[in-house]
Formats: structure tokens, sequence, C-alpha cells
């Protein structure tokens, strides 16, 4: 999930953030909050391993699902965040994604810097070395990349039908093809407006009905009109 600032709230957070050096994950960020702040998650097309810390407390860790709508994520001064967000087509076969959408699962912590995903023992990761936990997952076998997801994504053509494939899609990821193919556009046309162009230009040249079915559709995936995403821009 992507997370970004409350546009009417000042910034409270010292948040930095990387691409993923793993081809299982997509990026790592790590926030510290110097006051409380809203923040809101929104769809992107990943699912994440969350740990949290509130103020200086012990850790959470979170396994969240696909969610197809904004979520605000509340957090208190001296709060601490790190998101490991992975790929789509990476799942956990013992929970995939159709038993955590829009949900989040608790994970049993351990001490101070471990935690335990089906029996086994981890290391809270950092900032520097979070690709190093995705790879023990996927070494203890509780972490896969699904070959039918990836080609799904691609638009690649399959030995399965195409009911075979939208069901087994929504299985691993919660989510169906449509809703996922949604979600891109939604995220394609944000670039867009704040890249200048209007919404009608926008409707037209990635095939929305009309500028109404733009704006729903960015209002219910993203949080805001076209209108508003375009001012923001400048």
């Amino acid at each position: 999930m992507e997370q970004t600032n409350r546009p009417d709230i000042p910034p409270v957070v010292e948040a930095r953030e990387r691409m993923a050096d793993s081809l299982l994950a997509t990026r790592i960020r790590h926030a510290r909050y110097l006051g409380a702040a809203r923040e809101v998650a929104l769809p992107d097309g990943s699912w994440d391993l969350l740990f949290v810390r509130k103020s200086g407390g012990p850790w959470t860790v979170i396994q969240t699902g696909q969610i197809a709508a904004p979520v605000e994520v509340h957090s208190d001064a001296g709060d601490e965040m790190l998101t490991i967000a992975l790929r789509p087509e990476v799942y956990m076969p013992r929970l995939p994604g159709r038993l955590t959408l829009n949900q989040g699962v608790l994970r049993p912590v351990e001490g101070d810097r471990r935690f335990w995903i089906e029996g086994e023992r981890f290391e809270i990761p950092d900032f520097e070395n979070a690709e190093q936990l995705v790879a023990a997952l996927t070494r203890k076998g509780l972490l896969e990349r699904d070959p039918v997801v990836a080609l799904a994504l691609r638009g690649a053509r399959q030995r399965l039908d195409e009911r075979s494939v939208q069901r087994h899609f929504a299985d691993v990821t919660g989510l169906g093809l449509k809703a996922f193919q949604q979600i891109e556009r939604a995220h394609e046309a944000a670039g867009l407006l704040r890249a200048g162009q209007t919404p009608s230009q926008v409707a037209a040249a990635l095939g929305f009905t009309d500028q109404a079915h733009l704006t729903h559709s960015l209002k219910r995936i993203l949080g805001q009109t076209p209108g508003r995403m375009a001012k923001a821009a400048g």
C-alpha cells in the first residue's frame, strides 16, 4: 500500500523510502513521527509487512492484505513504523490473499527484536537490511511467487482458461484482476493530472467512459477528485 500525507495537515513525520533490492518486494519505508499524524494508505497492488513501535514501546508486527480503497493511518508523537511492501504476485501459501483482504493479521512478538510466523522465528529488520527478512521467509517456504498472477499482471497468454485465471488470481491476491487494472489506471490518471493534463484529456487517453467516470474512479480508489489532484500539483 502506498502511504501519503493528508494534504490539509502539516507534515510531522521524518520518513525515508527506497526501492527494494528484491524480486519479491517493491519498496521499503521507515517513518518516525514527531507529532500526531494522519496518513492515507492507498491501494497500489502491494501488500505489506508492518513493524510498528508506539512511543518507544514494544514492537507490533502486522501482515496486511490488499486494500481497494483509501485507509487512514493514525500515529502519535514518538511512534515508529517500518514497511516492507510485497509484490502482488507474492503470497504466503498458508495465508493467501483471499483470507487477508482489507485486514491486518497480528504476528506474535518475542522480546525486543524477534517475531514468529507459522512456527518460525525471525529478527525484526531495519531500514537497511529489510530484504534479508524477505529472503529468510522465502527460504522457509513462507513466501512464494505465483506465476499465474505474474503472467496475468503482464497480460501474457496462459495455459489456463480466463475463468480459471480469474479465480486463481482472486484466491492468491484477494482482489480480482479487473480491480488491479482499475487501481493501475487510477494511478496512471493521477500522474497525468499532476503533469498538467486536464480531466477530459486524461479520461479520453485512458479509456474512461467520460469525465464523470474518471472522477468516480479516482475518488473511490485514491480518495481525491481530478480537480483536487490538479490543484495540488499546481
